[in-house]
């Protein structure tokens, strides 16, 4: 797999960016540095790749060129499958954190074995489970200890 520049996720916005009016019609090394978030040698190299000139005593990219380029770089289907690819690893991470981050949540247990009665607040009929709880942590307590009751006293279910 090819190493992809930093600035490909960002492309539209560059050139929505490049093709913004003005003063001059060039973009400067500083330029290309702050638009593409580059650091200075891969600005220039980059402005070597689009087309550059020298301007005074200055290296630029004629705007037009830079346009160019940028719907040249965007119309390339390896570069709309990197920004997908870039898009599902993003939401990929996000969806990790919030599991991280409920894995965090601890739910203390009371130690004692279970009884052989439904815990406080749970209600059996035949075709109706009832719990009753006030907060998350102990609606979760509730459904542990009723799954614990059922594992040693499975036959509770066929009395019902």
């Amino acid at each position: 797999m090819p190493d992809h520049p930093s600035y490909i996720h960002k492309l539209a916005g560059i050139l929505a960016e490049a093709r913004s009016p003005k003063p001059i019609p060039f973009f400067r090394r500083r330029d290309i540095e702050a638009l593409f978030g580059l650091k200075k040698r891969q600005a220039v190299n980059l402005m070597h790749r689009i087309g550059a000139i020298r301007v005074s005593r200055e290296l630029a990219v004629e705007q037009r060129d830079l346009i160019r380029w940028l719907e040249q770089m965007l119309s390339d289907p390896s570069v709309a499958i990197e920004q997908r690819r870039h898009e599902r690893v993003i939401s990929r991470i996000v969806e990790l954190k919030a599991e991280t981050a409920a894995r965090a949540v601890r739910i203390v247990l009371p130690d004692p074995a279970p009884s052989v009665d439904f815990p406080e607040g749970v209600s059996l009929q035949p075709g109706l489970l009832t719990i009753s709880f006030e907060n998350e942590q102990q609606l979760l307590q509730r459904l542990f200890l009723l799954a614990r009751v059922l594992a040693t006293r499975p036959q509770i279910l066929t009395n019902l």
